[in-house]
């Protein structure tokens, strides 16, 4: 296992506050002067595509709004939950702890696969969970 300096620690917990912070400035400027265009799935075929959403609800997550960011688009807070985890995992194996996450399992790949398929099918049919 990899030793770490004492500064290269600090680091590891400081960055990722410093990135967040500076991702929130960067997409209130992004979301604010810059339009993006309307998903082709969608405008040519009218199936929502798993993507579709998506900055739609990052726009609510930035703004605090958790719960119309899920229903814009429920994976963006899974993937940001599924990160923190090996964020965190890397950080306390930073630190000299032998730890490993069951997210590694190659079956709860597989179950996390089949959601997004499941889901991705099901958004087009069920009108609640569709992007508003």
């Amino acid at each position: 296992m990899k030793q770490y300096k004492p500064y290269q620690k600090i680091l590891i917990c400081i960055l990722p506050f410093v990135s967040a912070v500076l991702f929130y400035f960067i997409s209130i400027f992004v979301l604010k002067y810059i339009t993006f265009p309307e998903c082709p799935s969608f405008r040519f075929l009218h199936i929502y595509c798993p993507g579709c959403g998506m900055t739609r609800a990052a726009a609510a997550l930035i703004h605090g709004d958790i719960l119309l960011s899920l229903r814009q688009n429920l994976m963006l807070v899974l993937e940001i939950i599924i990160f923190a985890v090996y964020y965190l995992e890397f950080a306390i194996r930073a630190f000299g702890k032998p730890v490993r996450f069951p997210i590694h399992n190659i079956k709860l790949l597989y179950v996390f696969l089949a959601f997004l398929a499941i889901y991705s099918i099901a958004r087009n049919f069920v009108p609640a969970i569709a992007p508003i």
